[in-house]
């Protein structure tokens, strides 16, 4: 029988606009505070609210947003992409995440839309602040070094299972 590695996928979505992107970023911080408050039986009139004012940004951002579907890497890929955006200056590792997403991005694209060419989404990595970066570092560190080992959590299952069915 061959064997078929199934590779995790996550979408990303890339906000041109640095500006909008930002007050997307502090209104979900803040949609995040108000919903972990105290709701009365009307509901979370705050909440509510900022759900409107983002939902009215997504609006205004739409033409400024890709929709970028990556896919993990195999380990020699991703190895070869962090070994070759890696400098040693005195005697210390360092990488640069643009660089980094950049290459990364040339081999994890699986869809776009709308339809951007590859090329496009790596180039403009260099040109992105902190904020617009990061949900793409995230995904892409989070897809290709996230330890992933279900053994403990399997075993655990089962002695429960076996517990519960002893009783």
């Amino acid at each position: 029988m061959a064997l078929e590695v199934k590779r995790k996928r996550v979408d990303v979505d890339l906000i041109l606009d640095q500006e909008k992107a930002e007050k997307v970023a502090v209104l979900g911080a803040d949609l995040e505070r108000a919903m972990a408050q105290h709701v009365t039986e009307g509901g979370n009139a705050a909440a509510k609210r900022i759900a409107e004012q983002i939902d009215k940004l997504r609006d205004e951002v739409k033409d400024d947003t890709v929709r970028i579907t990556l896919e993990a890497l195999p380990l020699s890929q991703w190895r070869q992409v962090l070994e070759s955006n890696t400098v040693t200056e005195n005697g210390i590792p360092k990488q640069r995440i643009e660089d980094i997403c950049a290459d990364a991005v040339r081999l994890m694209v699986r869809k776009t839309v709308p339809e951007t060419p590859v090329d496009d989404l790596a180039n403009v990595m260099t040109e992105l602040s902190d904020g617009q970066i990061s949900p793409i570092w995230y995904a892409i560190r989070d897809l290709n070094a996230k330890l992933i080992d279900p053994k403990d959590a399997l075993e655990s299952a089962s002695r429960i299972i076996r517990r519960q069915s002893a009783s």
